[in-house]
């Protein structure tokens, strides 16, 4: 069993990093063709738009080390959840974790992986450490992210 969850968890770590790849070329392929087309106040202005296209992926690779140590650190546990009504903000979601009076924030939580927490209501969890820092992954789908608890 513990070698089918590190196969699965190396999955998820290097589907998470293409997509963190991903991210980070897409928002250099909107810069490529804004320098492009030349204009200097256009560029001036796509910097914040690219930084923020970027920012996921970025954000995994400035995490990875970390998310790699709660991953050998703390032993994945299925736990029940399901998503706290009006806290969506763009791909962040807040997780209700049953019997816990913490919920999960998740930074990054695509559509897809939506969908399949709303039909399982399950996640598996790696964590949490001491400042609330946790890692989260579907079954089903090749799905990791890194999260945070909070007080509800």
């Amino acid at each position: 069993m513990t070698t089918m969850i590190e196969n699965w968890t190396d999955t998820c770590l290097a589907r998470a990093d293409r997509r963190a790849v991903g991210h980070i070329l897409f928002a250099l392929a909107v810069l490529c063709v804004v320098l492009l087309i030349g204009w200097l106040w256009l560029t001036v202005l796509s910097v914040p738009v690219v930084l923020e296209l970027a920012a996921p992926g970025l954000r995994h690779f400035l995490q990875r080390r970390g998310t790699q140590q709660l991953i050998e650190r703390f032993p994945w546990r299925p736990v029940s959840v399901s998503f706290v009504a009006g806290r969506r903000i763009g791909r962040q979601a807040y997780l209700r974790v049953a019997d816990s009076e913490n919920n999960l924030r998740l930074p990054e939580l695509p559509e897809r992986a939506r969908v399949l927490v709303r039909h399982t209501g399950r996640i598996w969890i790696a964590g949490p450490d001491e400042r609330g820092r946790v890692v989260a992954m579907t079954r089903g789908l090749a799905f990791l992210t890194r999260g945070r608890v909070i007080d509800r």
